[in-house]
């Protein structure tokens, strides 16, 4: 390896820079309710339906045992009718080959019709990327600091 930590370190980010496109993709699922039916609609980050993934659907009223289960058609879309009286909050855990997402559905009528479903807001990705770009500058000023070893036993 390098003597040189700065070497080490750009020679370390430009190969996980490189290597990023093979680390795998993430899920995305969206609903609407259409009249009395609630339409899930599964994809990957890529764009590509999560064809024939398996749809568990929970009730609020038993959130741990399955009111549904079943799996999406080959353009990842799946539809239930939930039991209104049964619950009013519903989640959909739609999962294929170890991705997935988990979308939290309220029926309620004072529940806002556009509410965001899931992803992240302007403010979270802002935060976050100033957070990986100051991990980035601590990491580089650590390796090119000079600093003097230091022998506890002299």
């Amino acid at each position: 390896m390098c003597n040189n930590p700065l070497k080490s370190f750009l020679f370390s980010a430009v190969l996980l820079i490189l290597s990023a496109p093979v680390f795998g993709h993430g899920a995305l699922v969206t609903w609407e309710v259409l009249e009395d039916s609630v339409h899930i609609s599964a994809l990957f980050d890529d764009g590509q339906p999560m064809d024939k993934a398996q749809v568990s659907v929970f009730s609020g009223a038993a959130p741990s045992v399955p009111y549904i289960i079943g799996m999406t058609d080959e353009h990842g879309e799946f539809a239930f009718m939930p039991d209104k009286e049964e619950s009013l909050n519903w989640d959909v855990q739609v999962r294929l080959a170890g991705h997935g997402d988990i979308v939290h559905i309220s029926l309620a009528e004072d529940s806002a019709a556009d509410a965001e479903q899931g992803g992240f807001s302007t403010l979270q990705i802002v935060l976050m990327s100033a957070c990986v770009v100051w991990g980035f500058i601590g990491t580089a000023l650590f390796f090119t600091s000079k600093r003097e070893k230091y022998n506890a036993h002299t």
